[in-house]
């Protein structure tokens, strides 16, 4: 029975899927995910019983409270929370495997950081500027125009993994000093603002939000799922990839830019959540392994489980306090990584 379910097997129409335990592995973070999902469009300064949530998913008229709440409030928080924990975890997954390194984070390339310093500048000294509707659009291009600079300072025929960490490392400093001189000297009131955006924080999400991260996430990370065997290759090096026929710089980049995308997406619409995107894929090796296949599915579920889990709790743990999600996270996740580094450092 066991080795039945560690053969790895073709699923028709699932390509990226090897072995049953994947599967049963994958059906079970479905059912976490939902269960926690329920949960979350329950809880609340509002709180609704499984009847009332019930009635409200498929009333007629919305206008009810608990309709509204539903709605207008909690749906677009938890859909926005899923989006964009798989779109981190996704996000991690490439640029780990890329850089071949495992403690490589999303933001390596400077996303987060220039997405980041945008958003500061548009809330901490510019708030008339740009309408609210086209905040996210700022910090998405602000964070895509960092990383495509660091992209071009570290190309040398292609792309170089430990010369791509120096640059980003280097340049997410200068851009973190410049947000710290932000906040240390701007407006308070404004300031106070930026930093919920900042800690990770899905108190303002809404439908256009959702809409705007689910067209993101199926143009950069639904691909994904198909390039399995091109990461697989990369993994065993560039030497390796182009014994196979692998265009390996090619490859490279566009796998690059889908990491930026998603990761540019996420921040631009719901704040920083880099320890997502270093600790799901983590947690999707412990169950499959480098096996990019299983790896990115599962990845993109724990993160969404990840996201969802840490906004729930930042509502429920203190009301009306709301803790933010990125935040909640990192409480969270830190402890995890460091007794799975620990462990590893004894193998």
């Amino acid at each position: 029975m066991s080795r039945w379910l560690t053969t790895p097997r073709r699923c028709p129409g699932l390509p990226w899927v090897g072995r049953p335990i994947d599967v049963l592995a994958a059906l079970l973070l479905l059912v976490v995910l939902t269960g926690l999902t329920l949960y979350a469009a329950s809880v609340g300064s509002y709180t609704t019983s499984m009847a009332q949530l019930w009635q409200s998913l498929f009333a007629a008229d919305q206008t009810a409270l608990p309709g509204n709440v539903l709605w207008e409030l909690r749906l677009p928080r938890i859909l926005l929370a899923i989006l964009g924990g798989a779109a981190m975890a996704l996000a991690g997954v490439l640029m780990q495997s890329l850089t071949r390194n495992p403690l490589a984070a999303p933001g390596l390339v400077g996303v987060e950081a220039g997405a980041s310093v945008t958003m500061l500048l548009i809330l901490v000294l510019w708030p008339q500027a740009l309408p609210l509707p086209l905040y996210p659009l700022a910090a998405l291009l602000g964070g895509l125009a960092v990383a495509l600079f660091i992209v071009a300072l570290s190309w040398r025929g292609g792309i170089a993994p430990l010369r791509l960490i120096l640059v980003g490392v280097g340049l997410t400093a200068m851009l973190g000093a410049v947000a710290d001189l932000l906040i240390t000297y701007g407006n308070i009131d404004r300031v106070e603002s930026a930093l919920m955006w900042l800690g990770g924080s899905l108190h303002r999400s809404d439908w256009p939000q959702v809409q705007s991260l689910l067209i993101w996430l199926l143009v950069a990370g639904l691909p994904l799922l198909f390039c399995h065997r091109q990461l697989n290759l990369l993994q065993l090096g560039e030497g390796v990839a182009l014994s196979r026929g692998l265009n390996a710089p090619v490859i490279m980049l566009l796998l690059l830019l889908c990491s930026v995308t998603l990761t540019a997406a996420t921040v631009a619409n719901i704040g920083v959540m880099t320890f997502v995107g270093l600790v799901a894929p983590h947690l999707a090796r412990q169950l499959c392994g480098d096996r990019h296949g299983a790896l990115l599915p599962l990845s993109a579920l724990f993160g969404a489980v990840l996201v969802l889990l840490g906004d729930t709790l930042g509502r429920a743990l203190l009301p009306p306090l709301q803790l933010p999600a990125g935040l909640v996270v990192a409480i969270i996740g830190a402890p995890y990584l460091l007794v799975l580094l620990a462990r590893q450092r004894n193998r």
